[in-house]
Formats: structure tokens, sequence, C-alpha cells
């Protein structure tokens, strides 16, 4: 277990000024993980998760910058922790605005936080991240009006940059230990932007699209979910998807608590997304009497903790007429908005979508009807399966791109749709789709989504072999449809052309 605790001022007056960078730095954490700061503990307020295989603590103490000790001796004695597992983020006046220093002890420097937490730990040997905010320039500027004090707009840019920096620095020590990770932040800034800039160039020429699969947590073949991830990550898979209902996701059948999940995920690299498969009746309700809203709300818990960046509906309703789907469609339009709205004002929100259906599934089946819902919900996004499209209707989806948040990759045997089989085995273009979907700027994950109901006929094809030689068919045609786009770019007369980013 790790302390990360953030020194500042409660109160909104202290928010926004220098003093209080180590408590944005732990804001900014806590919003990246989806932590909530849902406890109060030994005068100090609790964010907690897990990074990797340690549990994590943020810590803002409540107690006003000067007494930041009283908190944190407490909650060491509380959690039984020696001062090395307890990381300080703090501000420093000797540093330069934006400047990173991270030290495995030390003085206090006079930071009178820094001074408490010495005195209630009886030691000075905790680690602690200093972020620089430089001294005033202005002689009649005193020190304490200096570090309470606002900065301007542009100190105010490089500080935010700094902190976002802090973050990954948090991250890094606890992913590669603390002295692996001085080694990097404590580098000369010259050699850290070069490094960065490197970093980026390699970046560009990956394509942007992540792979991923869905977990195989079917019933018929059933298996932990630690598996499914143990499996992703030696496949190189950025993305796992789930599958739930209108109950909720639960630990039971995933076969482990959301706290391990989450530690294995991250450690895998592997990011969430959640597909909610609903079949709906005329009213626009399940069976049951679930609204979308309601389904969404179920799967709130499973969203939060593990959690999924990405969630999207799969609307199927076994209704016929000609005018009993269209009608049906109309009324979805408000239940989407309202699930929409549950989304947006999670934290962090999520980006909520609604999947493509084949034109014989009838809801949503056509691009002219999903390019209307999209106009009645802005906020929503389009998940759009490949398998699922018939050749003369490709343009008109490819024409929804800027609102796609996920692309459903399988093979299937043209004109047949939906078949859901392993890569090869059909007659889809995937490399031409893939380089008119990067043409066009998808930068979001592309999920192998093999195997499919028995009346497909990739049921039961989803198979360990299938799904690592489908990874490396997609992989390999990416990589080709990028360096032919990069190439017809990078040739063009004008000059003009970019790459999406």
């Amino acid at each position: 277990m790790k302390l990360i605790v953030g020194l500042g001022n409660p109160g909104p007056q202290y928010a926004p000024t220098r003093h209080n960078v180590g408590f944005r730095v732990v804001d900014k954490l806590a919003h990246k993980r989806g932590w909530r700061w849902n406890e109060e503990r030994s005068r100090a307020l609790l964010a907690s998760g897990w990074l990797g295989r340690e549990k994590v603590i943020l810590v803002k103490p409540l107690t006003y910058m000067n007494l930041s000790g009283e908190a944190v001796g407490a909650l060491a004695r509380w959690y039984r922790l020696s001062p090395q597992d307890i990381l300080v983020v703090c501000d420093d006046l000797d540093l330069p605005v934006g400047r990173l220093r991270l030290r495995a002890r030390g003085s206090t420097g006079g930071h009178n936080g820094l001074e408490s937490i010495v005195h209630h730990l009886h030691s000075d040997q905790f680690p602690r991240l200093r972020v620089g905010i430089g001294r005033p320039t202005e002689r009649h500027t005193s020190v304490v009006d200096y570090v309470l004090g606002v900065p301007p707009p542009a100190e105010r840019a490089q500080l935010d940059q700094a902190e976002d920096e802090a973050v990954a620095a948090i991250e890094l020590v606890l992913a590669r230990g603390l002295e692996a990770a001085m080694s990097v932040i404590n580098r000369d800034p010259e050699a850290r932007r070069r490094s960065e800039e490197q970093r980026q160039r390699q970046q560009a020429r990956r394509p942007p699209i992540q792979l991923g699969m869905v977990a195989r947590l079917f019933p018929a073949h059933w298996r932990p979910l630690r598996e499914e991830i143990a499996f992703a990550r030696s496949c190189g898979f950025q993305w796992l998807q789930l599958r739930s209902s209108e109950a909720g996701l639960t630990e039971q059948e995933l076969g482990d608590s959301f706290e391990t999940l989450t530690a294995a995920l991250h450690e895998a690299g592997l990011t969430c997304a959640l597909e909610i498969a609903l079949s709906l009746t005329e009213a626009g309700t399940t069976a049951s009497g679930a609204t979308l809203a309601t389904a969404l709300h179920a799967n709130l818990a499973a969203i939060r903790r593990l959690p999924c960046s990405r969630v999207h509906f799969h609307l199927l309703a076994p209704l016929s007429g000609p005018d009993v789907l269209p009608g049906l469609e109309e009324r979805l339009v408000p239940a989407l908005q309202e699930a929409q709205a549950l989304a947006a004002a999670q934290t962090p929100p999520f980006s909520l979508g609604i999947e493509q259906n084949e034109p014989a599934a009838g809801l949503f089946a056509r691009p002219d009807r999903c390019a209307w819902l999209l106009e009645q919900v802005p906020g929503l996004g389009l998940v759009w399966d490949v398998n699922h499209t018939p050749p003369e209707t490709l343009q008109d989806y490819l024409r929804l791109t800027p609102r796609m948040i996920l692309v459903h990759v399988s093979d299937t045997p043209l004109p047949q749709l939906n078949y859901h089989l392993p890569l090869g085995l059909g007659t889809l273009d995937i490399e031409g789709y893939c380089e008119e979907l990067l043409a066009r700027g998808f930068a979001g994950p592309a999920i192998l989504e093999i195997g499919g109901t028995p009346r497909s006929g990739g049921f039961g094809r989803d198979s360990d072999e299938a799904l690592q030689a489908s990874a490396q068919r997609l992989r390999a045609a990416l990589g080709r449809a990028y360096a032919r786009l990069r190439s017809r770019l990078a040739g063009d007369a004008t000059g003009q052309a970019s790459l999406p980013s």
C-alpha cells in the first residue's frame, strides 16, 4: 500500500493558488483513474484504487498546509505504513516554474508542510515530488503573498503542464520504482524534451487505431475474466470488451472482485469497453420494464470500478411490420437522451454509443436512420460493425466516422452478413476498411468480435488460435493501410495534406 499525499489548503479560495499544486496533482490523478474522494479520515480527504498490484490511497490533508503532518502522521499509524511508503507532492519556490524534482529523502527546504510531516513522522526518509513555482520577481511581493497568489495565465499554463507531468511521474514511481523514476524525472529538461519528441515521432508512425477483443464469458465456454486478461495481454491487445444486460455486470459473472480485476487490467495495459445487449418491446423497454437509463444505471458499478471508458447499447427488437420499427426508433430518442445525460454526469464521464444492426435486424439498421439518431442525440456515439454492413451502404456509414467511438471487426462471406468469422475466412476487404477509417481520422478501438450467436457461421470458432491469427491479420492490415496513407499524403504536391491526429 502507498499513500500519495498532495499538499495544499482546503477551501475554494485557495484552489487556484501556487501553494495548492499538490492538491491539483492528486485531483488530476483521481480524475484520470476514476477514483472518488468519498472517504474522510484523520482530518484528511481520501480517494483510493489500484495501480498494478499496488493499493494506492490519495490524500488531501484538511488541516491547512502548516499542520499537514497531523493528518499524514495519523494515517501512517492507522495503515501501519513506513515513511518510505508515503510520497508527498508539494510546491517548491527554489525550482523554476514547471520543473519537477523527485527525491527519496532529504531536507524540507523551509517548506512548512514538509516540516510538519517530518515532525509527526519523526523521519525525513519519505519520498517527495516537488513542482517548481519559482520565486517572486517583484521586490515588493512577499513569499506568503506569492505562494497564496493566483498565477497569471502564461504561468498557469506552465503549471498545468507540470501537474500533468507530475501525475505521469507518480504512475512511473508506482510502476517502475523510485530509483528508475528519478532517473527519468530528474533529467535535464532539454534531454527530456528530446526524448519526448522521439517518442512522439515513433508514435506518429503507428496507426492510431488500437486493437481489442471480446472477452469470452459466454455460458457455453465460460472462463474467469482474469484468464481472458492474461490472454489479451499475450496477444498485444489494448482493449477488452465485456458484455452485460439490464441486470448489470457482477463480480460473480467475472469470477473475481472488481478491485482484483482492475489491478490485472492495469498491469496488462488494457482498457475496458462494455456492451449492454437489450431486447426491446414495442414500448421501448425490456420485457421486465427496464428502460435504457435503468439498464445503464444497473451497470454503473462495473463501469466505474473497472473502469469502462466506452459503453454502448446493442438494441434488438423482435418486431415486424413496416411502421413498427420506425415508431420504436422515434420513441427511443428520449430514452437515449436520458441515458446520454446519465453517462455525461458521471465522474469521470464515459463515452456512450449505440451499435448499428444488420438490415435483417431492423432497428437502427440503415445509415440514414443512424445519422438521424445521432442528430437527435448530440452526445451519442456510433459503434460500427463491418460484419453488419452491406457493401452498398459502406460509404454512407463511413460518412459517420467522426461520431464513431468503436468499431467491431470480423469476417463474413458477402453477400451474407453477421457471420462473425475469424479474419480471412470471409470476403470482407479488412485492409480497405482500415484505410478508409484512417483517412477519415478514426482513432479509437477496433474490437475483434469473433464467434457470434448459434445461428452465425462463426459460432464456436473464437478459439485462442483463431483470435491470435485474426489479431495478426488485423495488425498487418492496419500497418499496410497506414503506410499507404502516409505515403499518399507525403506525396501530395500541394503540401497541404496532413495525417489525422
